[in-house]
C-alpha cells in the first residue's frame, strides 16, 4: 500500500471542503486532484493545499453538512428563488412533497445525491438546474411526461435516462433545464409517476391476496 495514500485522502478532502465554500473553483480542483493522486512525497501534498490550509497542515475544519439532508416530506411552502443542495463525501435526499424553487444548485464531490421531484409542487412550467458532480453519483427523479433537456458537459462520465416504467405518459408540461459538468461521475434521470400511484410491491400483493 502507498504509504502516502493515507495524506493523499486528507489532501483530497481538503480540496473538496475547499471547492463546495466556494474557496476553490471546480476547475482547479480537478487540476489539483491530478496532482494529488501523482504527488511523490508529503512535501508537495503540502505545497498543493497550503493555500487553502492556513496551517500548511493536514487539520480539516468540522464535516461540513448538507444545506438540506432531511430525508423526510415536507409541506408545501412559498417558493424561493433559488436553492442550493451540498453533498461532500456522503449521502444525501430531497424527496416527498416539498416546494421546488425556480432554480436549484446541486453540487456532489465524492458522495451521492438523489433529488426525487415526482411528489413535490411547482410554481413555474421551466425549471432550471445547474449541476456539478465531480467523482460522485447524481440521481434525479422528475414526474413522469416531463421533458428534460441535459446540457451538460461530460468529462468520463455517463448519463442515462430513463423512462421505462413510464412508457406512454403524456406531457404534463413541465421542463426540466439541465446545465453544468460532470467529471468522474455519473448522472442517472428517471421519470417516475407520483408515490401513491406506484403499484404495491410483489411481497405486499402476497401479503394482501393471502398468498403464502
Amino acid at each position: 500500500m502507498d504509504e502516502l495514500e493515507p495524506l493523499r485522502h486528507e489532501a483530497i478532502r481538503a480540496l473538496s471542503v475547499a471547492v463546495a465554500t466556494d474557496r476553490l473553483p471546480v476547475e482547479q480542483f480537478e487540476s489539483r486532484l491530478a496532482l494529488v493522486r501523482q504527488a511523490p512525497n508529503r512535501a508537495t501534498l503540502d505545497a498543493i493545499v497550503a493555500d487553502i490550509m492556513p496551517t500548511g497542515g493536514f487539520g480539516l475544519p468540522a464535516v461540513i453538512e448538507p444545506e438540506f439532508s432531511d430525508h423526510n416530506a415536507l409541506a408545501p411552502v412559498e417558493p424561493a428563488e433559488y436553492l442550493r443542495i451540498v453533498t461532500i463525501l456522503g449521502t444525501t435526499k430531497r424527496a416527498g412533497s416539498w416546494t421546488v424553487p425556480f432554480r436549484l444548485d446541486l453540487k456532489v464531490i465524492l458522495g451521492e445525491l438523489t433529488v426525487d421531484l415526482r411528489d413535490a409542487v411547482f410554481c413555474a412550467d421551466v425549471l432550471d438546474i445547474d449541476l456539478h458532480v465531480t467523482l460522485g453519483s447524481l440521481t434525479l427523479i422528475v414526474p413522469a411526461g416531463t421533458q428534460v433537456e441535459n446540457e451538460c458537459e461530460e468529462r468520463f462520465s455517463s448519463s442515462t435516462h430513463s423512462t421505462r416504467s413510464t412508457k406512454g405518459a403524456p406531457r404534463i408540461g413541465l421542463l426540466v433545464r439541465l446545465s453544468g459538468r460532470i467529471v468522474f461521475g455519473n448522472l442517472e434521470i428517471k421519470e417516475k409517476r407520483p408515490s401513491a400511484d406506484e403499484p404495491p410491491k410483489r411481497g405486499l400483493m402476497k401479503l394482501l391476496s393471502g398468498e403464502g
